[in-house]
């Protein structure tokens, strides 16, 4: 072959190359379907704390029942004490028995304890109805045919027979009550809690037959923290699937950052932040428990939990399928009730198809603990004579009653107050802090004492 051929034909196909290459350019469309599905991003995120759902949901209260008395407490040690060992318990024989209960007793007479006969149990509540199917992962709870159990109370009842135990699921807006066999031995922690219930718990008295209040004054503390406030910088990273992108605007305290299809607002004056993206369904629901192990895994992905003392705990989910994780101190949730700040303590997600549509949370963290002091809130007269004198609140329409504290800034900047107050929640599921000045009983104008 001539010197010549060979170079014809090595020209010949660098110029089809060439002209491969330069029809692939043209022709490139990225895919940025894939960019918008990214959910998050996890190389930079905003702490590293991750979560475990039996970190996130733990029952608020412990109460012990005992032939219509009733001892009560708050303290976070015992319950996740408690709750850890739950757990762990090996549940068979799953049997729905609200029919036999309703027939035999009555629903609430049987839920309070109001019947004749010995009737001692250990109860535990919580925030909201925690459906069985999101302990899956963490318990021995669990059957083929458990799946549909939800429950906002867990009664153990106390017995003396080692050898037989058993755990009630209750959701007490349905009168639905789920019996299991514990195949576990408990420990020994449980039967010194019964005995010394009695005087180390307070005493509760129940009032119109659903909510459970403190006989006496409740010890609470006052507390101070700094706080200190998330960059916006650092949402746009984590949020955003490709922050470069990212178009950035200001008005006035707010700071906008866009795409093609996502919003994220960052509002320094109200110290909240919220992301959405108006191009996802939110009309298709998720099953419950499915919608609350999403959630979290999309807070562990981007470290929103946050470290120090910002714990938050699964509180409640909206009729609109809005998850609520509560920021909580010692235990106590804690709401802004009066101030125009920190306007926000919740994290609040939307999902549709699988996907983050709604994202709205605190800017601000508790940075440091400054100091505390110890108050009282009032006992269950004052609390029934301030709802009574109430115009306001249709005691009727309440759901439960609890402590909690309410945020509120103070003199000096970036410090904030976390002041005692009683909270109700009513059934159309609004939060009400109870105006303790109704009560006309005495004492400071705040009610606390």
């Amino acid at each position: 072959m001539k010197t010549e051929t060979v170079k014809s034909i090595i020209l010949a196909v660098l110029v089809l190359i060439s002209i491969f290459f330069t029809w692939n350019i043209w022709t490139y469309q990225p895919n940025y379907n894939e960019i918008q599905n990214t959910k998050y991003v996890e190389n930079n995120p905003l702490s590293n704390v991750t979560k475990k759902i039996h970190e996130v949901i733990l029952p608020m209260q412990l109460l012990v029942h005992e032939n219509q008395h009733y001892y009560g407490t708050y303290d976070e040690e015992l319950i996740s004490k408690l709750w850890e060992e739950m757990r762990k318990w090996e549940l068979r024989r799953f049997r729905n028995i609200s029919d036999e209960i309703k027939k035999e007793f009555g629903f609430y007479q049987w839920l309070n304890g109001q019947v004749e006969g010995d009737h001692k149990f250990i109860c535990f509540m919580f925030s909201d109805t925690i459906p069985l199917s999101s302990l899956n992962t963490v318990t021995e709870w669990t059957e083929k045919d458990t799946y549909n159990i939800k429950f906002d109370r867990l009664f153990i009842p106390f017995s003396n027979d080692s050898s037989n135990h058993i755990m009630y699921f209750v959701d007490v807006e349905n009168e639905y009550v789920v019996q299991a066999e514990i195949e576990s031995a408990l420990s020994e922690t449980w039967k010194v809690i019964y005995d010394s219930a009695k005087n180390d718990f307070h005493r509760f008295i129940l009032w119109n037959d659903r909510i459970y209040l403190p006989e006496k004054p409740l010890p609470m503390k006052g507390e101070k923290y700094i706080t200190k406030f998330l960059s916006g910088e650092r949402f746009k990273e984590v949020l955003f699937s490709n922050p470069s992108y990212v178009k950035k605007d200001v008005n006035g305290s707010e700071y906008i950052y866009t795409d093609s299809s996502r919003q994220l607002v960052i509002n320094e004056g109200q110290g909240r932040v919220l992301y959405v993206n108006p191009t996802i369904d939110q009309s298709l629901t998720t099953e419950k428990g499915k919608l609350i192990l999403q959630s979290i895994d999309f807070l562990n992905a981007h470290g929103g939990w946050i470290s120090g003392y910002n714990d938050y705990k699964y509180f409640t989910t909206d009729q609109e399928q809005k998850i609520y994780y509560r920021l909580t101190v010692n235990h106590f949730p804690v709401f802004s009730f009066t101030d125009s700040h920190y306007t926000i303590t919740s994290i609040i997600q939307s999902w549709g198809n699988n996907e983050i549509a709604l994202y709205q949370r605190p800017l601000f963290y508790l940075d440091d603990f400054i100091q505390e002091e110890e108050m009282e809130l009032p006992g269950s007269d004052k609390v029934i004579a301030a709802i009574e004198n109430d115009s306001s609140i249709d005691e009727y329409e309440i759901k439960r009653i609890f402590p909690s504290y309410d945020i509120q800034s103070t003199t000096q900047p970036n410090i904030v107050y976390l002041h005692p107050v009683w909270c109700i929640e009513l059934t159309n599921g609004k939060y009400q802090m109870i105006n303790m000045k109704n009560a006309h009983l005495g004492g400071d104008d705040d009610g606390l004492e």
